[in-house]
């Protein structure tokens, strides 16, 4: 299985600050896509949550674009400004099947958390936060757009899966570290570039989060959830969040929905899902207790809604032995917003909802009239664009707003779907008994609803976010792009086979992967013949017959290995075949990591002042190419053979065998070549990637 490999933060810092104003992008992400905010827009987007200010309600969801330290700062330059972080477990050595990730058109998975080592999480967690304050801060890249509450964003934990993982040293370590990140913040600091003084000399805010969202096994019980959120608000002195589970909706309306509005019936729900977890009732009244001890302590118990579903495996994209599979994208969307309109309706309008399925930009504006912060997403930003789809969310809120007038979130709410008026009588009639009155019902509310002394501006808010969950639930079970009949094309394919060098190079890949693996690099449009060596024991050197070498594009496609976990989803979206994690040129960012990656196909690349180095893997078979400058030439080695070759003209120097030969050894100059052009492609700091940031090292 792939591994996650994070890279060292020096190597981080010099791209935050040397690929922008060479290429107008950061970590392959267009300028064009990142968002700013405009001094003179008549739109305030901030929201409170758990007590803090957030910039906006926009966040990646917990899962892959929450998971390493430039994936945070790319969702913070994107937009988002609540970022819940990938969750983090006590098994921190989990194997996943390969690929896990299908967006092919709704959504699947079979990822599970915690791909780093806890220990590597918090480095990852934190390094995002700083490189976030360097963006913000530094006015290079947004002037001084970021300084004010636009800027402001709130990082929020997510742990599991069950009270003895939570209570382990490690996850409390964790939690410690998140809480006090002192110590990882000043090692992180020594590793700043000296040529970066004002990053070096930032104020880095010690504690990360106060915040978590609990992630727990599909399945667990409602006295273990419990237990376990008891002991984050007693013991951990935390502002808890539970993810509810679709489930909890009912078997009858739950596949009624799925089966017979939205018409996704070749989907079969996981019958254990129904009995398994939490269930409504269990849910209700949990929400009730654990709501009066978070008070009780000072601090805050909401809910998210929701957990994906599980479903049976019925695709080929996982394995078989995968038998189980989670939906996300638009089907979850209707049941996941219909069982939130129902469970709030059951508790009442002031308990904080966050919400989290199938948001896209058409339906983001309808999320946040329902006061749900934060707002998130991860399925969407699997898709073209990527990250980049997060300022297109914020484009249609302002777009929203402007439509009802509302010039900030909470006059939005009001005026969104027309329901100021009927959020009034339901004030005015909880001022008139003591026993406020049910939205729908008209019976005694929910002993949860605040007493009169709640400020007007806030209960009104909170009964608007009511009634407008109901309206765009119904908006979304009569909205036909939910439905399986808008969701069954796929990604369309090219009869055309990936390579080495050239493709169409439409670059797909590029944003739809999470961890910003794959890149771009130059190469000359080239076509020449050559001849592979023939080496005589003897020494004699003769040329083999005539043989042709073609690049027919300016611009290639590589992976940088260390950020790829081979989730498949870059493949889903490119239009030849074959994979660009698997046919394009990975490049490794340590020689440990190229070494232990075999016997698969890959490269490594050092340089200093005075020469280049590459090693390959090819076909299996192990390659070096050393480039030096001064004289310009190649040494070119493939275990056998060492060859030295004018740079200028590819004229043979010399060559000689390592080891005595005992028959005739043919050198492959097809390889030569490779070699050249992917050395000297990736190192051209025209265009920054993550080789030629990582590459600068003594050569041996």
């Amino acid at each position: 299985m792939a591994e996650l490999i994070p890279a060292p933060f020096a190597d981080l810092v010099h791209r935050l600050y040397l690929e922008p104003p060479a290429q107008d992008t950061l970590f392959t992400l267009p300028r064009r896509r990142w968002y700013i905010p405009q001094p003179d827009s008549k739109c305030d987007f901030t929201v409170r949550f758990h007590g803090r200010s957030a910039g906006n309600p926009a966040g990646p969801a917990a899962g892959p674009h929450t998971q390493m330290a430039q994936n945070i700062l790319l969702s913070y330059v994107a937009g988002a400004r609540i970022l819940e972080l990938k969750t983090v477990q006590v098994n921190d050595r989990l194997t996943i099947g390969r690929p896990c990730i299908d967006v092919t058109n709704i959504g699947y998975n079979i990822e599970w958390s915690q791909e780093l080592l806890v220990e590597n999480s918090l480095r990852e967690y934190v390094a995002g936060a700083m490189l976030i304050e360097m963006f913000r801060r530094d006015p290079l890249f947004a002037g001084d757009a970021l300084h004010g509450p636009a800027g402001e964003a709130i990082l929020d934990l997510s742990v599991g899966y069950d009270l003895a993982g939570i209570q382990s040293e490690k996850v409390q370590d964790f939690l410690d570290g998140m809480r006090d990140a002192s110590r990882v913040i000043e090692q992180l600091r020594s590793q700043i570039p000296a040529e970066y003084t004002l990053a070096r000399d930032l104020h880095y805010p010690a504690q990360l989060s106060g915040t978590l969202t609990l992630s727990t096994f599909h399945g667990c019980p409602a006295d273990e959830i419990e237990r376990i959120c008891e002991f984050l608000i007693r013991e951990r002195d935390l502002d808890v969040i539970v993810k509810m589970n679709p489930p909890m909706l009912g078997k009858a309306r739950l596949e009624h929905l799925l089966h017979d509005e939205l018409g996704y019936t070749e989907l079969t729900v996981n019958p254990n899902a129904y009995t398994s977890g939490l269930q409504f009732d269990e849910a209700v009244q949990l929400v009730d207790r654990l709501t009066r001890l978070a008070h009780s302590r000072g601090r805050q118990f909401g809910c998210k809604f929701s957990n994906t579903l599980e479903v049976l495996n019925h695709r080929t994209f996982f394995t078989p032995d995968n038998k189980i599979q989670y939906l996300s994208g638009q089907p979850l969307y209707v049941i996941t917003l219909t069982l939130t309109d129902v469970f709030r309706q059951a508790v009442g309008p002031h308990v904080p909802i966050s919400f989290s399925a199938g948001i896209d930009q058409h339906n983001f504006s309808h999320a946040v009239a329902c006061g749900f912060v934060p707002v998130t997403v991860s399925t969407d930003l699997l898709r073209t664009g990527g990250y980049g789809r997060i300022s297109t969310y914020l484009q249609s809120l302002e777009k929203a707003m402007q439509a009802v007038g509302a010039t900030n979130i909470d006059d939005y709410i009001l005026n969104a779907f027309g329901q100021k008026a009927a959020a009034e009588e339901q004030v005015a009639a909880r001022q008139l008994t003591s026993s406020p009155l049910h939205p729908i019902t008209g019976s005694p509310a929910h002993p949860l609803t605040p007493s009169p002394a709640e400020p007007l501006t806030s209960s009104l808010v909170s009964w608007a976010s009511l009634l407008n969950t109901t309206i765009a639930a119904a908006k979304a079970r009569a909205d036909v792009r939910y439905r399986a009949e808008k969701n069954r094309k796929v990604p369309t394919r090219i009869d055309s086979q990936l390579e080495t060098f050239d493709c169409i190079t439409c670059d797909k890949c590029l944003p739809v992967c999470p961890n910003a693996a794959n890149f771009t690099y130059p190469t000359p449009v080239v076509a020449f013949d050559y001849h592979d060596l023939l080496i005589e024991p003897t020494g004699a050197v003769a040329i083999d017959s005539t043989k042709n070498f073609e690049i027919t594009e300016a611009m290639q496609i590589a992976c940088y290995s260390d950020f790829c976990n081979e989730c498949g989803n870059c493949d889903t979206f490119c239009p030849e075949y074959g994979g660009p994690y698997i046919k394009k040129p990975t490049f490794y960012g340590s020689e440990l990591s190229w070494r232990q990656a075999a016997p698969r196909d890959g490269f490594f690349v050092q340089q200093d002042r005075v020469a280049a180095r590459i090693r390959g893997r090819m076909k299996g078979a192990e390659y070096e190419l050393l480039w030096r400058r001064q004289p310009d030439k190649y040494e070119y080695c493939d275990g056998q053979v060492r060859a030295t070759f004018n740079a200028a003209d590819h004229t043979l120097i010399k060559a000689e065998a390592l080891t005595p030969l005992t028959a005739q050894h043919r050198l492959d100059l097809g390889v030569y070549h490779t070699l050249r052009h992917l050395l000297r492609g990736v190192l051209d700091r025209r265009y920054i990637n993550q080789v030629n940031v990582a590459a600068d090292c003594e050569i041996g």
